[in-house]
Order: C-alpha cells, then structure tokens, then sequence
C-alpha cells in the first residue's frame, strides 16, 4: 500500500471513528469601522456523524435548564450550526426578535493551499488561501489532525484549522483547545432547539425579510397594545407610550446599521 493509500485510510479511521471537540477564540468586530474587536469562545463538536458550531456559553446555559432554572440569553452574532460529515450543506439556527428560526445553506469553500509552512506551539501548520462569502480569508492548518472541518462553516482543507483570519481583520478564530470525547455530546437543547424550543423552518429569503421587518418596523409587537400596560427600557431611557417609540426608532435603526457587520456579505441585507 502506498504513502498516499495510507494516509487516506488513516484519515477515515482518524475523521469518523470518534468523537472530537475544538474549542476556539472567536474575534468578531461588531462596527466594522472601529478598531477594536470582542471575544467570546465557540464549540466545534465533531462527531461520528455530524459536525455542530456553537457557543459554549451554551453548554452551561443548557445545564441550567435542566435544572429547572428559568433563564434568557442573546449572542451578538449568528454563528449556530449543524451539517453532515462530507458535506457543505449547513443548517443555521438563528434568532430575531426572540424567536429561533433554521434555514440551510450550501456553502463550498475553494481553498488554494500555500507553500508557507509555520509551527505553532504544538503542531507544524500550513496556510491556505480563499474568497468566499465576499470576503478573502487566510487560513492555517496541520495535517497532523487530518480532520477536514474548522471554525464555523470553514472546512475542506487535509487537515483542522488551527488559525483562520479576515483580511480586514474584522473576523479570526483561533484554536484553544483539542480533545477526545468519550461519547456523542447531545446538543438538543442547544442547537436543535432553542434550550427546548423548537425552530421554525424559513428559507434564507425569509430570513433576510424577518431582518429587514425588524429594521423598518420595529416594535411593531406593542402597535395594538393598551399604553399604559408595557414599558421596556432601550439605552437606559424608560419608554411606554407610542410617542416615545416613535421618537427613539431613528436612533434604533441607526444602532442596527452600526452593529451589522455580517459574515457573509453575499447573504447581507441592505438596509436604507
């Protein structure tokens, strides 16, 4: 058998004879146009089966849950999602408006693989180039875990992304941590549903509508409700009347257009 035969079989045996978990640094600018970023840490689970991406502030939320403990939540950018081993379709879960909504996507990812070699604390990476979703990525990867899967839906490379970086830096994911599972860790709770609340199904078309509703009409939910009866508190300014809705919903909008700095600038919406 060949050096080549070999490390494909050793591949397979390596890809789906057990369970791993990634841990990565998740860098993301919310205004595009600021220097500074945020950090929240992300799950890549991959399973004999299945690969999922999500936050891991959820594995402790889900075992609140399950205690019994009445909890709510919100991430500031949509990156939850599920595919199959082998596979570029992704089933994303995202929220609007409180609500969990799943639409799929086919995402192929075309990688140019680079002849630059570095080493990293503990393994020797390889970088590899492509544009994808309007955006140029670089990225590094070892052969040492030939697994083809990475951070969000970036995979297909010979080996896991360790190091994955935006161009304009706006977006980059680094590995933490890399380990084997004992069994199938059940996301039900956290991916498939939203801590127990099942997603409605919508196509990404629909998606960009929910999002383009919630820009031209927000707070639409209190339009038929008694004034008086409500109040909610938006940048530390009590409202409860319609009037005072009204005169907030430009700064509103405005703080949307800021804060969307989406992914996938191929899927973005446009909002006037």
């Amino acid at each position: 058998m060949n050096k080549y035969l070999i490390f494909i079989f050793f591949f397979i045996q390596y890809s789906y004879a057990q369970n791993y978990r990634a841990i990565y640094d998740f860098n993301y600018k919310l205004d595009s146009t600021k220097s500074y970023s945020d950090t929240i840490e992300m799950v890549l689970d991959i399973q004999k089966e299945t690969t999922r991406f999500y936050y891991q502030k959820l594995i402790k939320l889900d075992s609140l849950v399950r205690n019994n403990e009445i909890i709510s939540y919100s991430f500031p950018v949509q990156q939850v999602i599920k595919r199959n081993q082998n596979s570029f379709e992704n089933e994303n879960f995202v929220s609007v408006e409180d609500k969990y909504y799943t639409y799929f996507s086919t995402d192929q990812i075309d990688w140019k693989i680079m002849p630059e070699i570095k080493h990293s604390a503990h393994y020797t990476l390889q970088k590899a180039e492509a544009i994808w979703s309007g955006r140029k990525w670089t990225a590094w990867f070892t052969p040492e875990i030939p697994i083809s899967e990475g951070p969000y839906k970036f995979k297909g490379l010979p080996g896991l992304i360790i190091e994955l970086e935006e161009s304009n830096k706006n977006f980059g994911y680094k590995l933490i941590s890399f380990n084997k599972l004992a069994s199938d860790y059940d996301t039900t709770n956290i991916v498939e549903t939203n801590l127990g609340n099942p997603p409605v199904k919508i196509s990404l078309k629909k998606y960009q509508e929910l999002l383009l509703n919630q820009y031209n009409n927000p707070f639409s939910e209190y339009n038929n409700m008694k004034e008086g009866s409500w109040g909610i508190t938006i940048d530390g300014k009590e409202i409860n009347t319609l009037e005072g809705l009204k005169s907030i919903k430009k700064n509103y909008q405005s703080g949307i257009k800021r804060y969307y700095n989406p992914i996938e600038l191929d899927k973005a919406v446009k909002y006037k």
